[in-house]
């Protein structure tokens, strides 16, 4: 029988599904709701949307943009400046970590012809850290004249600070080549060692610049530094936790069955890039500080440092990582030969390189921009922030990882040395700041009490000079 239809002034029925049917239709919806907010399908649909090669920049260029957005605001401008700070160099070193340590060169499953062999794993990056270093100059100089043609005829034009003295031409010199030596060791031994491991060799800087700086003074070439224990004790600590992180990650390694013979290169290459930069910080305070921004630096260093990189670039054979023997047949190449061999294998890698190049200018600018215009306490603050959350960032989050961490008890050794680390050189970094701000106000001080007694010698000797004029009356 079918159902009579409902008059105008009857209330309609709705139609009621059986129990059975509406605990099916709940449990269908729970499921959608579970699927939705399960952490491994979110996860899934993060890879889905972002690549592999993608998401190791997502945090800086969120710093970049964030920072950006901050400092357009008068109230939250220093703020977005060190935000801005922390997304520029923590791209700089991602980028350079992956360009010369993870990205795919050739992809696993390749046929090799040279060796006639196939490729069981992904060739990754490019290890050529001297010529890249050497490429970087050479961009950043072609960079720089066609900035400087294009702003000749108007009214930005540029004039580069012209060196008056010979001496000055030499400090320009030795200090573009030692600088661009700790560039290119720092490079170098991203193609062996992973960015934590690089950035905590790195945060011992203060202790091998204050050595380097009292060996100059055994030669009378730089002023003693005062010895404060407390000081020299934080240092030593953050160093000797600086040596346990990474000598647990090269035992790590050596327990997972990879090889930890390039990464002692790596740590080794990093340290004498540590001491380079020391050495850099203590020539300024020898050969003293000519007053250069980054484009002078560009202009006058560039072709010096490229210069002295080549021969290295081009002659000094080095051991090859993961499966750059397999490719090319020989376990040692020199820069320019990887150089080539990459050119024939995968031209969008040297796309990379030469991008490095313009990105490593636009860093600088950005990095002498802001620290010029921040006080010396928060671009220290700053500095050491960007290193330590870099750090977390990189054991923390897996798409930062070059190799998977190591477990019990490798890892828990890692994670106590990068804490206490941190803890002591940020501790260091507050004396240093207050010590500063110490002398700055007993400099002052010292004006004020000068002026002061200024004022009253100069009142006396007015009272005494009319009193004189008045008695010869």
């Amino acid at each position: 029988l079918k159902p009579r239809a409902a008059g105008p002034d009857q209330p309609r029925t709705r139609a009621v599904l059986p129990a059975a049917a509406r605990a099916d239709a709940r449990r269908a919806a729970m499921d959608v709701v579970q699927h939705a907010i399960d952490p491994q399908n979110t996860f899934m649909m993060w890879n889905a949307m972002v690549s592999d090669s993608g998401k190791p920049f997502i945090i800086p260029i969120a710093g970049l943009v964030a920072g950006a957005a901050l400092m357009a605001a008068p109230t939250t401008n220093t703020v977005g400046k060190l935000v801005l700070y922390f997304g520029a160099q923590s791209f700089m070193n991602i980028y350079m970590g992956w360009v010369m340590r993870t990205s795919v060169t050739v992809p696993a499953g390749t046929y090799i012809q040279q060796t006639n062999s196939t490729l069981e794993t992904d060739l990754t990056g490019c290890p050529a850290g001297f010529a890249l270093t050497a490429m970087q100059q050479v961009i950043s100089f072609v960079v720089f004249m066609l900035f400087f043609t294009g702003a000749w005829f108007t009214p930005y034009r540029y004039t580069p600070k012209k060196l008056n003295s010979t001496f000055e031409v030499f400090c320009v010199i030795v200090f573009g080549c030692v600088f661009a030596l700790n560039i290119a060791l720092n490079n170098f031994s991203l193609g062996y060692i992973s960015i934590a491991v690089n950035l905590i060799i790195r945060s011992c800087l203060p202790l091998s610049t204050f050595l380097s700086q009292q060996g100059l003074a055994l030669f009378n070439l730089y002023p003693f530094k005062p010895c404060r224990p407390k000081e020299i004790i934080l240092m030593v600590i953050g160093v000797a936790c600086a040596a346990v992180f990474t000598l647990a990650r090269i035992m790590g390694s050596a327990s997972q069955g990879k090889g930890s013979s390039n990464m002692v290169l790596g740590v080794v290459v990093c340290v004498a890039s540590l001491l380079c930069g020391s050495l850099n910080l203590a020539l300024a305070g020898v050969l003293g500080e000519t007053k250069l921004n980054v484009f002078d630096t560009v202009a006058y260093m560039a072709i010096p440092a490229t210069l002295f990189l080549l021969p290295i670039a081009m002659f000094v054979q080095k051991p090859v990582p993961g499966e750059w023997p397999k490719v090319f047949g020989v376990s040692h190449m020199s820069d320019w030969e990887i150089l080539q061999g990459v050119w024939v294998l995968n031209k969008r890698t040297i796309s990379w390189l030469v991008l490095s190049g313009v990105f490593s200018f636009v860093y600088n600018i950005i990095q002498f921009s802001i620290v010029h215009t921040l006080s010396p306490s928060a671009t220290a603050f700053g500095g050491n922030f960007n290193k330590a959350a870099l750090i977390f960032l990189t054991l923390l989050l897996p798409f930062l990882r070059v190799h998977e961490l190591p477990g019990p008890p490798y890892i828990q050794v890692i994670w106590g040395a990068v804490v206490v680390n941190i803890a002591a050189f940020s501790y260091y970094s507050y004396l240093q700041m207050q010590a500063k701000a110490e002398a700055e106000n007993k400099h002052k001080a010292q004006l004020l009490s000068e002026n002061d007694d200024d004022e009253e010698s100069t009142g006396t000797g007015h009272s005494t000079s009319e009193g004189g004029s008045g008695d010869g009356q």
